[in-house]
């Protein structure tokens, strides 16, 4: 399967967009980028997506949706670096990790992001906001332990640079461009997202909103 004339169907700040954009930049594979915006999707998108999100990527004929499964399309044509682990532990968690990621930080800082986004600070739903805040911060206590068992120092959930990080550095750069900065709390989880957000990595795919948020 050949890259070189691959299309990503992305969208800036969206977080799976973002997960396959990180593991796109650790591949070291360069894909076209076509901007869609969801609310106004072009015929030559729909065309192509039975389902109408994003991302989408297009290989030749073939069309790969759903960030995780364009990730480990990346891992088969780039083994290197192993963004999915190496033996089965390792492979266990960085699983967890991602699914962890879409499924559960995902729902839980949503809706502070969608009351706040294009909005005047009067239109805030404040208690949506609060919902997310309190989900954020049961989110960051499991993964400090989870990072806290890798050491002191670790800047990486698995071992190396991996899917978790793909899919986890878009929920924090997100929930912090919006004011979701509970994770100062959490010394080694504020300590690797520092690390990371200071990387080049992290400023060539993050959507604009993100790139350097307070904590």
């Amino acid at each position: 399967m050949q890259f070189s004339s691959a299309t990503l169907y992305d969208k800036d700040e969206c977080p799976f967009c973002w997960k396959v954009r990180l593991a796109l930049w650790f591949k070291n594979i360069a894909v076209r980028h076509i901007t869609i915006d969801t609310d106004n999707k072009p015929a030559e998108f729909t065309a192509l997506s039975a389902t109408g999100k994003v991302p989408l990527l297009a290989v030749g004929s073939e069309l790969i949706s759903e960030s995780t499964a364009i990730c480990r399309l990346l891992e088969d044509h780039a083994p290197q670096p192993a963004l999915f682990g190496r033996g089965a532990e390792q492979s266990a968690l960085i699983s967890e990790l991602n699914a962890y990621s879409d499924s559960v930080i995902g729902p839980a800082i949503r809706d502070a992001i969608f009351t706040q986004r294009g909005r005047p600070p009067e239109q805030w739903d404040r208690a949506a906001i609060a919902r997310s805040e309190q989900q954020w911060c049961e989110c960051l206590l499991w993964l400090e332990q989870q990072l806290a068992a890798r050491g002191a120092g670790a800047y990486s959930f698995a071992g190396d640079l991996s899917l978790a990080e793909c899919a986890l550095l878009p929920r924090f750069g997100l929930a912090a461009a919006y004011g979701l900065r509970q994770v100062e709390q959490f010394p080694a989880l504020r300590r690797w997202f520092e690390h990371h957000r200071q990387q080049p990595y992290y400023a060539a795919t993050a959507p604009t909103v993100a790139r350097q948020p307070p904590l």
